[in-house]
């Protein structure tokens, strides 16, 4: 019995809806166009953040904070049409990689001693990188 009134209840519901679409036609075509471009019009606004930092750091984060006083403090200029070697003084330059062997601290007196004597400068009898051998 529940089933019978269910089952008259929706056919006469939806027998009512169909006759209304039937009569609005032109309402129940163009309404979903309508709407799929009002909708799709806010991806007009939306960009593409390049910048991770952006997305996970907090607006006002220290972390922000402290590169923008950075960048303001030393400039670096980053541009596409500069080479790498126009960043660079004239001179020599030399890079050296300094490791321990033994599980030794680095940073200790005697080897920070030991490191500074590697550095060249111009009080230096020898002045040139080649005159070192690693």
């Amino acid at each position: 019995m529940l089933r019978q009134v269910l089952h008259r209840g929706l056919r006469t519901s939806f027998s009512r809806l169909g006759h209304f679409i039937a009569s609005h036609p032109v309402f129940f075509a163009s309404a979903p166009v309508l709407i799929s471009i009002l909708l799709g019009a806010s991806f007009s606004r939306y960009q593409i953040e390049e910048s991770v930092e952006y997305l996970l750091a907090p607006k006002h984060s220290l972390a922000k904070i402290e590169r923008n006083l950075v960048n303001s403090l030393f400039p670096v200029n980053r541009s596409k049409h500069r080479l790498y070697s126009d960043l660079q003084t004239p001179g020599r330059y030399g890079r050296v990689i300094i490791t321990s062997f033994r599980k030794a601290n680095m940073l200790d007196q005697h080897h920070t001693d030991l490191i500074l004597k590697v550095n060249p400068t111009k009080s230096h009898p020898c002045n040139s990188w080649d005159d070192y051998l690693f």
